[in-house]
């Protein structure tokens, strides 16, 4: 980018700045700024007030530019940063949420558990105690078998 003058540096005595007028030199190029500087520079040269302008527009469009650019994204990570925060929030909510159910549901698959645990310990204890009576009255008919058994055994005997 080569630039030059396109109109001689003016001086306002009331303002007591010079306006200096900047141009592109290729002429494809659309580059144009008129830059005020403060004192009188009518006397510097053309290189001294491009240097001048130079500064002075990157002092006063550069540097907001460039502090608006910060700015948005300063903006823009505040913005990430709310967000990310009620998306926390959101979630841990939902996980607040989501640990009472699972203890609630737990709380009854005990309670259920537990239930039938003490069913079938009832329904054992009560089985084995049938059981014993059977196998007592088992017990009983056998004897009478064997005892029916050896009687006809002793009436063949004797006869």
């Amino acid at each position: 980018m080569a630039l030059r003058i396109y109109s001689s540096a003016s001086f306002d005595e009331t303002t007591g700045k010079t306006l200096v007028g900047v141009k592109e030199a290729d002429e494809r190029e659309t580059v144009l700024f008129n830059a005020v500087l403060d004192g009188d520079h009518t006397q510097d040269s053309d290189a001294e007030l491009i240097k001048l302008a130079l500064d002075w527009f990157t002092l006063r469009y550069v540097k907001d530019f460039s502090d608006q650019l910060l700015n948005g994204k300063v903006n823009e990570a505040n913005q990430a940063i709310i967000d990310i925060k009620d998306k926390y929030a959101e979630l841990e909510e939902r996980s607040t949420k989501a640990e009472a159910e699972r203890n609630q549901r737990f709380e009854k698959l005990e309670a259920t558990v537990n239930q039938a645990v003490a069913e079938l310990t009832e329904l054992f204890a009560g089985g084995f105690s049938d059981e014993e009576e059977g196998d007592e009255a088992i017990e009983e008919s056998d004897v009478e078998i064997v005892e029916e058994a050896e009687d006809v055994e002793h009436e063949a005997t004797i006869e």
